[in-house]
């Protein structure tokens, strides 16, 4: 087999030992940027502006973001049914649901979802034909599941809307988001003929992980989809109306605030993703812009997170 450099592999155990305290001082680094953005982007706002912003926001809006976030976490939990019939282990939809459900609102809100996802789904599968190697193969499906979803939209509106990638006001040329917009849709492309070619299961360092059917594959994408779309339009609903007939431009801007968040792992993006959502909504009032994204973030992350919490433990007495 093949070896390794020397200097890489000591480079690796290095960061394998240390990987602890170098994950914190990251995340640490990470939040202070984020904080030190978000106070040159807010520093011309009054807080009496975002108090009559919020004061704007009627509780019909209201109830209608915390429906489209039960929408959201209800499409959620096809991902992990998804998952287990790709194992050949399916399970009764309520332990699928409470898996992904819990297992979502921890990686929502603690970040390094790959360990908060699996240590969630590994309490809710306890006492099921499920052993370590299923639970991790059900987290990467569920991954894959969602990044191709957001790339699907993300290169669908890179191609179809002008001027949807911008920072502030200055928008990227059409021809350079056009050709990133095609080469998202490419690599697509060569995913869906790898499924439909029926390559069987990939062998990745001794870890054997299925390949989809090209069925199971539409239907990740389908699933991803309209769950991100689902998503942030409980987000969009808490914006004034006039900003509601915007929708494109403000997907690619809660996509790309999304990837970001999520590579910069940071707790639930926090921060982060409210800093990129400032900047590439330069149109829409910030004073509104600010109040719903804080609002948002009561119902779509902490206010689940609460109830997943409670479920654990209500699954844990059970048990």
């Amino acid at each position: 087999c093949m070896k390794l450099d020397p200097r890489l592999q000591r480079l690796i155990d290095w960061l394998q030992a240390h990987k602890g305290w170098l994950s914190a001082v990251f995340t640490l680094l990470v939040l202070a940027v984020a904080g030190f953005a978000l106070w040159e982007i807010l520093k011309e706002v009054k807080l009496a502006d975002i108090g009559a912003a919020f004061g704007r926001i009627t509780p019909h809006q209201v109830a209608l973001s915390i429906a489209l976030t039960a929408l959201s976490f209800f499409v959620l939990s096809f991902y992990d049914v998804l998952g287990l019939h790709a194992i050949g282990k399916p399970q009764p939809y309520w332990r699928a649901a409470l898996a992904s459900f819990t297992a979502y609102n921890l990686s929502h809100n603690l970040g390094f979802a790959p360990i908060t996802g699996a240590a969630a789904r590994w309490r809710a599968y306890r006492g099921t034909n499920l052993d370590p190697g299923d639970i991790a193969r059900i987290v990467v499906i569920a991954g894959v599941t969602f990044w191709v979803g957001i790339f699907l939209l993300l290169g669908t509106f890179l191609v179809i809307f002008p001027g949807a990638l911008r920072v502030h006001d200055a928008t990227m040329h059409y021809g350079t988001q056009a050709a990133i917009g095609t080469a998202i849709l490419m690599v697509i492309g060569i995913y869906l003929i790898a499924c439909a070619r029926e390559m069987g299961p990939l062998n990745i360092l001794g870890w054997t992980l299925p390949v989809p059917t090209l069925k199971q594959a539409l239907i990740q994408f389908g699933l991803a989809a309209t769950d991100i779309a689902i998503a942030s339009a409980a987000l969009l609903v808490l914006l004034p109306p006039e900003v509601w007939f915007h929708y494109p431009d403000f997907l690619v801007a809660y996509v790309v605030a999304v990837v970001v968040a999520l590579l910069a792992h940071a707790p639930g993006g926090i921060g982060v993703f409210e800093a990129v959502v400032l900047v590439t909504l330069p149109e829409v009032d910030k004073p509104s812009l600010i109040s719903a994204l804080i609002l948002y973030r009561l119902i779509y992350y902490w206010g689940p997170l609460l109830i997943a919490l409670a479920l654990l433990g209500v699954n844990e007495l059970r048990m």
